[in-house]
């Protein structure tokens, strides 16, 4: 696959809002699951016996991205129309969600740093083997895809999300970074990275500040004044 097929298809298929959603449902999905620990229901801050807590509670908060990014996704999917697929793997009863939109099938899944490379999976390397692949894919996923997902002719691409590296506190267990990628067939490397949060994948798409603006202009009303030409008859009028 060409660098200027991946980027055709994106510029297709990946719409703004989608990635916008995803991105607000991502930090909302980091905040509560720190509050859910840090702030339970009530109102009422925990008193921590000690410091020692602290990896056991940022553990628990890492735990929780892979679940936030499912949910974005399903609901990315929902407010755009798209389709998706929630499956259990029978290999080890993991959850995965994938989505489609147009030709793009899309997963989420946490990463720990940008630099990160492919974390391979059985599941990833059929989806990924997909890549314009003329037959339909016969992935072993427990229950079938009910036509609902159609991973003919398609290319995989992968939501990645992750937080700082620090401590349990608020600023480091948001949302920090998100990109996106696509991987080569094997999803043994990538084809095609572009963060989201810096502007980078709007900036290559071509989502850009000029088209707002644009919408956002106010209309200039038309204001036309009837005048005579010079030298003209009465009858011969410029609007």
């Amino acid at each position: 696959m060409h660098d200027t097929e991946i980027l055709n298809l994106l510029q297709r298929d990946l719409r703004e809002p989608f990635i916008d959603t995803m991105l607000d449902a991502l930090r909302g999905g980091y905040a509560a699951a720190y509050d859910q620990i840090a702030m339970p229901p009530g109102g009422f801050v925990v008193q921590r016996p000690s410091m020692e807590w602290d990896s056991v509670d940022l553990q628990t908060v890492r735990d929780s991205r892979r679940d936030n990014g499912m949910r974005a996704l399903v609901r990315s999917c929902t407010d755009q129309g798209a389709p998706y697929q929630v499956k259990t793997l029978p290999c080890n009863g993991q959850k995965i969600v994938v989505g489609q939109l147009g030709q793009l099938l899309v997963l989420a899944e946490p990463i720990d740093n940008l630099r990160a490379r492919p974390e391979r999976a059985a599941y990833k390397a059929d989806l990924a083997a997909s890549h314009f692949a003329l037959r339909q894919l016969e992935m072993d996923l427990g229950d079938g895809w009910h036509q609902r997902i159609d991973a003919r002719n398609t290319m995989l691409v992968v939501i990645q999300h992750g937080m700082r590296v620090g401590g349990f506190n608020r600023r480091d267990t948001s949302l920090a970074m998100m990109r996106l990628a696509v991987p080569d067939a094997s999803f043994g490397s990538w084809l095609f990275q572009a963060n989201v949060m810096n502007g980078e994948l709007g900036s290559i798409l071509g989502w850009t500040q000029v088209e707002k603006a644009g919408e956002a202009r106010p209309k200039q009303e038309d204001r036309v004044v009837v005048s005579l030409k010079r030298g003209l008859g009465k009858r011969d009028i410029e609007l």
